[in-house]
């Protein structure tokens, strides 16, 4: 679609919109024409704006998509109060301190029939029909051109190919990444597929590699014999975790057929000076936490394993990865899924969230109510971390450095067999409830460094957005009916 791409702003059922979109079909046959609600905002990918009469309607019923308009600089056209009402009268925008709007055409006792904004492409306000049976107003004329000229001068998409990636095309959550307005419904059960057949090979390959290294394994008994805190068992491990990470950005790329910088954040890519703050913060805090626990419970150091240099050498170079895997899979490619099949924002994080915390808990193999409540309670604040900052680095750090100080304190000290949740562990109320507990106090620590930093927006229900929308002009009388600066 190279033709300018314009909005009908208004009731779609009444007679107006029906001649708009004839005249437009005369005038612009190559635009896009797109239907918005009465009041809606606007955003920055439009070309021009056509606001249809709302007769019956508050006067003010428009301010807020023209106060949109003159913001962003978009050629709008609209009408002027009457006697059926529907939208302000010219006084009301002539007469506002510091207005920008002047009469273009006076006419009649009852004031000018048509106003212009100084210092828009194109704002013209007219009191009469801009399109009938019997013809079109030059007003809408001027707007398909100002439109047309929009439209030029936009920047062509750099990803124009059959291969390249679906493009933003509205402000939106981490969430709902992948539901842009090309999302079909079978595409996250694509991308489902495509990320499991993707982690299934490369665990093949890493099984594959450890026989290798190690053929006892493939005798009868070996599978059986094997240490799972062996130097070669915890670098598999690892790895096949940390494998989640080309998986998921495989099934975004083509399952969703979105960038796959997407599964980072919302900008595309992985944010590292956010990420190193959260990695200053958190080892600070919750290494400190994790420490002051462990010294607390009065636990004395054991014996140290075997080989347990190397341990602490895989501990450093790739549990940093098995937790990525981890939070790429179940916070990134899991809950986007969810966006994208649920488009409420309220209903994709809630569902989105039961389902990650579930299979999360559940993973670790324990069945112990409280191990599941210990996971489950890291899991929901990973969840909610990723939803307000726009990104996983949050949740990353977070699930980095817990893993970290958890398996290194324990090689070091002993007890490593300790450092992993199985089918045998459990855990008491006391402890579960404790950990929960101090998990809410880092997620809000990290929540207000993300305020700090700009990442979140402040408030405790609003997500990060990209792209970020303009910031809305203010909602008085005076700001509505005057133009950008």
């Amino acid at each position: 679609m190279t033709g300018p791409r314009i909005a009908l702003v208004g009731p779609p059922d009444l007679p107006a919109a029906g001649h708009a979109r004839r005249a437009l079909a005369a005038l612009a046959p190559d635009a896009l024409v797109v239907s918005l609600p009465t009041g809606a905002a606007l955003t920055p990918d439009l070309d021009g704006v056509w606001v249809l009469p709302s007769p019956g309607a508050a006067p003010t019923v428009h301010d807020t998509t023209l106060s949109w308009a003159l913001h962003l600089g978009l050629p709008v056209a609209g009408p002027l109060g009457g006697d059926d009402g529907g939208a302000r009268p010219a006084t009301d925008y002539l007469d506002a301190p510091g207005t920008t709007w002047a009469s273009d055409v006076p006419s009649g006792a009852d004031g000018p029939a048509t106003i212009r904004a100084t210092g828009s492409p194109f704002a013209v306000l007219s009191l009469l029909p801009l399109a009938t049976d019997a013809g079109v107003h030059p007003v809408a004329v001027g707007l398909v051109d100002a439109a047309r000229r929009r439209a030029a001068s936009r920047m062509p998409v750099a990803t124009s190919t059959s291969l390249a990636p679906f493009p933003d095309d509205e402000p939106r959550s981490y969430l709902h990444q992948m539901r842009t307005a090309r999302y079909r419904w079978w595409r996250p059960l694509l991308a489902l597929f495509a990320g499991i057949a993707t982690w299934v090979v490369c665990a093949m390959t890493l099984t594959i590699a450890w026989a290798v290294l190690d053929p006892a394994m493939l005798s009868p008994d070996g599978a059986e014999e094997i240490d799972m805190t062996s130097p070669v068992a915890t670098l598999f491990g690892n790895l096949v975790l940390a494998s989640l990470i080309p998986a998921t950005l495989v099934a975004t790329r083509v399952g969703h057929w979105r960038p796959m910088g997407k599964v980072w954040s919302i900008t595309g890519r992985m944010r590292w000076g956010w990420t190193l703050r959260c990695t200053l913060v958190t080892t600070l805090v919750w290494g400190g936490y994790l420490a002051a626990a462990w010294l607390l419970s009065g636990e004395a150091p054991t014996a140290r394993p075997e080989h347990w240099g190397w341990l602490v050498l895989i501990a450093i170079f790739t549990t940093p990865l098995q937790a990525a895997g981890e939070e790429v899979a179940f916070r990134g490619g899991l809950l986007q899924g969810v966006g994208a099949w649920i488009r409420h924002p309220a209903v994709a994080l809630v569902v989105g969230t039961l389902l990650s915390t579930a299979l999360f808990a559940l993973a670790h193999g324990s069945m112990d109510p409280w191990v599941l409540l210990d996971l489950g309670g890291m899991a929901a604040a990973c969840c909610y971390l990723t939803w307000r900052t726009g990104g996983l680095e949050a949740a990353i750090v977070l699930h980095v450095v817990n893993n970290m100080v958890i398996i290194i304190g324990l090689t070091v000290l002993g007890g490593i067999q300790d450092a992993y949740v199985t089918e045998e562990t459990t855990s008491t109320a006391g402890t579960a409830g404790l950990s929960v507990f101090a998990t809410a106090i880092m997620t809000a620590i990290l929540l207000w460094l993300a305020r700090r930093s700009g990442i979140a927006p402040k408030g405790v229900g609003r997500p990060a957005l990209h792209p970020r929308p303009e910031p809305r002009p203010a909602a008085d009388e005076t700001a509505l009916v005057t133009a950008a600066r």
